[in-house]
């Protein structure tokens, strides 16, 4: 009678460990998601990146960030109201997501800003899946309430050569961010690369 009290009583403190395993991991992950548009939120997006750079050096091999920002944003929400501007986040965040790798990250890095790490990532496949987001953007169709609307996004584009000269994390995303800008200066709906060497050249690939 008392080893079978003790099996049941082992029994029952291994199913409550699960289920507090599960739910510590459950807790965890929405920890990590921005609420509003279901990807991943700034800070495990510092986290990530810090992790996918180191393990840029060990391999030596090239990672690509991607900065996008959505145009005229904030116009959008004075005209149409922040309900349609928060639908117009989640879709731009589903449409982002799904032309992304398993292993790549997007996450919500501030207000109507998106940032990509892909790694293992040469400088004209980044380049490439920057466009494919844009393209994608551009041509999807916002149907909010029965009102159509048309939004496009602008992308800025830096690498990060784990066999190359010592580049911080601030160092990186700074020229994301510079590509962006410029990418806004020359018009928006655009993807521009920061080139260190070359200086900035645009790659408005439509």
């Amino acid at each position: 009678q008392i080893n079978r009290e003790l099996v049941q009583a082992k029994m029952q403190l291994e199913k409550l460990t699960r289920e507090l395993e599960e739910r510590n991991r459950h807790l965890e992950g929405i920890a990590n998601i921005d609420g509003l548009t279901e990807v991943y939120n700034h800070r495990y997006f510092q986290e990530f990146l810090d992790k996918e750079m180191n393990r840029s050096r060990r391999l030596k091999n090239t990672l690509c960030l991607l900065l996008g920002d959505i145009d005229s944003f904030k116009k959008f929400n004075d005209n149409y109201g922040h309900l349609a501007g928060d639908y117009v986040l989640r879709e731009v965040a589903a449409l982002c997501k799904s032309g992304l790798r398993e292993y790549d990250l997007i996450a919500r890095y501030g207000g109507e800003e998106f940032i990509f790490v892909l790694p293992e990532t040469e400088q004209e496949d980044g380049l490439t899946v920057a466009e494919k987001v844009r393209s994608a953007v551009e041509q999807h169709e916002f149907n909010y309430q029965g009102v159509k609307y048309r939004v496009t996004i602008s992308i800025g584009v830096a690498t990060f050569e784990g066999g190359g000269k010592p580049q911080t994390k601030t160092d990186l995303i700074d020229a994301a961010d510079k590509a962006l800008y410029n990418a806004k200066k020359k018009g928006r709906n655009r993807v521009e690369l920061h080139a260190e060497k070359s200086g900035w050249f645009g790659r408005a690939v439509k």
